[in-house]
């Protein structure tokens, strides 16, 4: 019966120790990237400043940043949400009036990788430092807002004072110097005066001076009202004058017209009356045997124009006419 020879013992011990030497070795690099490994969650509104060694690497929007064996990488998560500052504060009017303030600023950071860059390298990412830098500006805004408007004004046109703090804010100040939104890297969103609190003997003028504007509202109400009446009877006046003036000249046209056309009526009658001296006889006799008709005596002067009166006589009634006899004139 054969045996086989027996393996010898250093090479078996050998490759264990290799194999051990192995999975250290793959152990200790996996524990070096966890150890280096750089994770971080940015949410959105957020963003992420890479710096590796100091230096700003990149900008990681919002995400899952994931780097292994980044022992001299680290990120620094910027709030680019739209943020509020309010800032109150006891302030002096052009008018020498002083009163107490409070204004709500809304503003939010600049999203561009160039000026994160640059707000990670002058004002760093924290909120609470760069608040600290816009508060000093908003008070110095508030102080030269405040100097160019009466209290009156200000408390009658709180927009114009608003813009004027936003025109500070977005506006270089003339030294050479950028804007102060641009220095902080924000964008402006919105101002708005929220209140405005004055002593107890200005209240007292304001609501005195409420007052006497209602009374003057009223009253000017009440003028317009007097103006509007006497402009309608004005006009209702005008309107029956115009109507009576009109009336009068249709009457005085007809009346022309009427005389008109009598004394061409008359005119012709006179013509046929000269042409044909029996035609005449015989019209002034009909005349008299109509008036005599009627029973009345009527005692005329010889010298009347007979043709007149019996025409005027006859166109009202018919009356009687007897000649008055003459002292030479026989009974």
């Amino acid at each position: 019966m054969s045996q086989r020879p027996a393996a010898p013992r250093g090479g078996s011990v050998g490759s264990r120790a290799s194999l051990v030497v192995g999975l250290v070795v793959i152990f200790a690099i996996v524990g070096a990237g966890l150890s280096t490994m750089k994770y971080e969650q940015v949410d959105e509104g957020e963003r992420g400043i890479i710096i590796t060694q100091g230096r700003v690497e990149g900008i990681q929007e919002p995400g899952l940043f994931f780097r292994p064996f980044a022992p001299f990488t680290s990120i620094s998560v910027v709030n680019v949400r739209r943020q509020t500052r309010q800032a109150s504060q006891n302030v002096a009017s052009s008018d020498k009036q002083l009163y107490d303030i409070e204004i709500q600023v809304d503003y939010s950071r600049l999203t561009s990788p160039e000026a994160l860059r640059a707000a990670y390298g002058e004002i760093g990412v924290s909120d609470d430092q760069l608040n600290a830098f816009l508060d000093g500006f908003i008070n110095d805004a508030l102080k030269s807002a405040s100097t160019q408007f009466t209290l009156d004004q200000a408390l009658s046109d709180r927009g114009s004072f608003a813009d004027r703090i936003r025109q500070f804010l977005t506006t270089p100040p003339g030294d050479g110097q950028r804007p102060p939104v641009e220095q902080l890297y924000v964008r402006l969103e919105a101002v708005k005066v929220l209140d405005i609190q004055v002593g107890e003997a200005y209240a007292q003028l304001l609501a005195e001076k409420a007052n006497l504007e209602v009374q003057i509202e009223t009253e000017e109400k009440r003028r317009q009202q007097i103006e509007a009446e006497q402009s309608n009877d004005l006009f209702q006046a005008e309107q029956e004058a115009t109507v009576a003036l009109t009336r009068e000249k249709g009457r005085t046209a007809a009346a022309l017209e009427a005389a008109s056309r009598d004394a061409q009526v008359r005119a012709i009658e006179g013509k046929y009356w000269r042409e044909n001296p029996e035609l005449f006889e015989l019209r002034k006799r009909e005349l008299m045997v109509e008036m005599l008709k009627n029973g009345n005596m009527w005692f005329i002067d010889p010298n009347t124009d007979l043709t007149l009166l019996l025409n005027q006589l006859t166109d009202s009634a018919a009356n009687t006419v007897v000649p008055v006899p003459t002292p030479n004139d026989q009974p």
